[in-house]
C-alpha cells in the first residue's frame, strides 16, 4: 500500500537565503532572532551574516567547501549556516557532547576547510588532523572586523549540495547524509505552510541541540515566515521560564519532556496563554499525556512529527484531532511526499500489513557522502528505506511499530519492543523506558527492559512484571529489568539502544 500528501506548489523558490534576504528588505526592524547572547532584528541578522561570508572568504574558503561548526545552542551556529548557504559552502554541523576520538573519525570523513568550535571544546579537535580550526572567540573577533555591507549571495544551485548532516547512529556507524538546496526549500515550505502554518506574529522556541534535523522545522523556517526564532540551550529546568519570558507561541519536546513538563501547575494555558501549537516527536506518546496536554491547553493544536535525517526530515505528521482519535499514529504524508510499506522484497503490501516504510519525494537526500554502497542500498528503487516498521490502515494513515533492528527474536518468535514500552509508559511509576533483546543460550533472545521511575514512585520488578502480564502475551512480557537514573539518548530525542545493549552486556546479561 502507498499513500501520498498534498502535491506541491510549483513555484516554490529552490534557494532558501534569497527568502531571508526578502523578508528583511520587507520588515527590516521586525524581531528575528532571540538567542542567549544577542537580540536581533532582521536587518541586522542579515548585516550580522554578511559579517560572516566575508569573514569565511578572507579565510579562503570558496564554493563547495565544507565548513565543520561544533557550537552550542546560539547565534554563532545559525549565523554559519545563514553565511555557509549563501556562500554556497557546504555546512557540517557536529554534535557538541562527541568524544575526541568520535570527532576525529567525522572530520578525517568530512575532510572540512574550516572547523569553528566552542572554546570550550577547542581540546576535542586533533591538532594532528591539520584542519584549520578557529575557537569561537578567535572567529568571533575576524568577524567583527568585516564589513556588514551586502555580500554575493547566490553562487549556489538548487541541486548542489548545501548540508551534510551525520545520522545520530542508533544502530551503528553515522554516515553522512547530503541535503541539497532544493531539499532544505522543499523542507522550509513544508514547515512554514503546513507542519506549523507559520504566521509572522509566531514565535517559535528551539531548544534541541542545533546540530540535530529540528533545526529544519524549528530554527530556521520561521525566519521565511517573518516569524521570530527562541533559540535556547536545552534544560527542563529553564524550559518554562523562557516559554513565559519570550511569549512562546510553538513548542516543539519529546514526551518524556511534556511528561516532566505537566508535573508543574505553571505549565498550562492559563501562565502559557500564546502557546497554540504543541508539537512532539522522536518517541510514542502515551494517550494519557495526549489527554492530560489537551486539558492543560484546550485551544493548543496538538501535532505529532515523524521523520528522518535522509528526508531532510519531514515525511508525515498527525494533526489535531487526530492525536486523540487515532493514538499511536504518526499521520499522513506531508506535501510531495509518498509513503509505502513493503515486505522483504519490496513488495507493497495491503492496508494492516506490517512492513518497512519507504518513502520517495523532492526532500529525500542525494546520498551518503563517499558511500556509494550505503545510497545505493538505502535508495533502491527510487525508495529511501528507512528501516522502520509499520502499517497503514484503510483511511490512509502510518502507524511506525518499531525499527526493524530492534526487533526480538525470542525463540522464533518476532516480538516488537515499541508495543511493550507503550503499555510500559501507561504505568504510573514509570517515567521512560526502553525495551531490548539480550542474548539467551537456547531461544536466541530474552526481552529486558530498562526503566526509568517518577520521582518518589518506588515499583519493584514484581509490580511491573505482574502489570504487563495482565496486558501482554506472557512471552512478550520482559524477563530482565533494569532501574535506571536516565537513559541515553542522541541528538533528536531518540533512545540509543545500541549503548544499552552495550551496558548490559557489560553487567553480564
Amino acid at each position: 500500500m502507498s499513500i501520498s500528501g498534498p502535491a506541491l506548489p510549483p513555484d516554490i523558490s529552490p534557494l532558501v537565503w534569497p527568502q531571508v534576504l526578502s523578508l528583511a528588505r520587507r520588515h527590516p526592524d521586525k524581531e528575528a532572532v532571540v538567542a542567549p547572547s544577542i537580540r536581533l532584528s532582521y536587518r541586522q541578522m542579515v548585516q550580522e551574516v554578511f559579517r560572516y561570508q566575508r569573514a569565511l572568504s578572507a579565510l579562503g574558503l570558496t564554493p563547495g567547501d565544507r565548513l565543520a561548526v561544533m557550537v552550542g545552542n546560539d547565534w554563532p551556529y545559525l549565523a554559519l549556516y545563514w553565511a555557509s548557504l549563501a556562500s554556497g559552502l557546504v555546512f557540517v554541523p557536529l554534535n557538541p557532547k562527541l568524544a575526541r576520538p568520535e570527532v576525529a573519525t567525522l572530520l578525517q570523513h568530512a575532510e572540512p576547510a574550516l572547523v569553528v568550535v566552542d572554546d570550550r571544546l577547542i581540546a576535542q579537535i586533533p591538532e594532528s588532523l591539520g584542519y584549520p580550526t578557529r575557537a569561537l572567540s578567535q572567529w568571533q573577533r575576524l568577524v567583527s572586523q568585516a564589513s556588514p555591507a551586502p555580500y554575493d549571495p547566490y553562487p549556489a544551485t538548487p541541486d548542489d549540495v548545501a548540508l551534510i548532516f551525520y545520522t545520530s547512529g542508533t544502530t551503528g556507524q553515522p554516515k553522512g547524509v547530503m541535503l541539497t538546496h532544493r531539499n532544505l526549500a522543499v523542507q522550509y515550505y513544508q514547515a512554514v505552510d503546513y507542519l506549523l502554518a507559520l504566521e509572522s506574529d509566531d514565535r517559535v522556541f528551539s531548544c534541541y541541540p542545533l546540530h540535530a534535523t529540528a533545526q529544519h522545522v524549528f530554527l530556521a523556517p520561521p525566519l521565511i515566515a517573518g516569524a521570530t526564532t527562541v533559540i535556547e540551550p536545552f534544560s527542563p529546568t529553564t524550559i518554562l521560564t523562557r516559554l513565559e519570558q519570550e511569549a512562546v507561541t510553538i513548542f516543539f519536546a519529546v514526551p518524556s519532556i511534556y511528561q516532566i513538563l505537566l508535573q508543574h501547575e505553571r505549565f498550562s494555558a492559563r501562565f502559557l496563554p500564546h502557546l497554540r501549537l504543541l508539537a512532539y516527536g522522536a518517541n510514542l506518546m502515551t494517550l494519557e499525556t495526549i489527554q492530560r496536554l489537551k486539558q492543560r491547553f484546550p485551544h493548543a493544536l496538538l501535532k505529532n512529527l515523524y521523520g528522518q535525517t535522509e528526508n531532510s526530515p519531514s515525511v508525515s505528521s498527525l494533526d489535531d484531532p487526530d492525536a486523540l482519535t487515532k493514538p499511536g499514529s504518526v499521520g499522513r504524508p506531508v506535501p510531495g511526499m509518498t509513503i509505502a510499506i513493503v515486505d522483504e522484497a519490496d513488495r507493497e503490501v495491503p492496508p494492516g500489513v506490517v512492513g518497512e516504510i519507504v518513502t520517495r519525494g523532492p526532500n529525500l537526500m542525494k546520498g551518503y557522502y563517499k558511500d556509494e554502497a550505503a545510497t545505493q542500498a538505502s535508495l533502491r528503487g527510487g525508495w529511501y528505506h528507512t528501516g522502520d516498521l509499520g502499517y497503514c490502515d484503510s483511511e490512509g494513515y502510518l502507524y511506525v511499530i518499531d525499527r526493524k533492528k530492534d526487533i526480538i527474536t525470542r525463540g522464533g518468535q518476532n516480538i516488537y519492543p515499541l508495543e511493550i514500552e507503550t503499555i510500559l509508559n501507561q504505568h504510573p511509576a514509570v517515567r521512560e523506558c526502553a525495551v531490548i533483546g539480550v542474548p539467551h543460550r537456547i531461544l536466541g533472545e530474552e526481552v529486558a527492559a530498562v526503566i526509568v521511575r517518577r520521582l518518589g514512585a518506588d515499583a519493584t520488578e514484581a509490580v511491573i512484571r505482574e502489570y504487563l502480564l495482565e496486558r501482554l502475551a506472557a512471552y512478550k512480557v520482559p524477563v530482565h529489568y533494569y532501574f535506571v537514573d536516565a537513559l541515553p539518548h542522541n541528538a533528536s530525542g531518540r533512545v540509543l539502544k545500541r549503548e544499552l545493549r552495550h551496558l548490559l552486556h557489560h553487567d553480564g546479561v
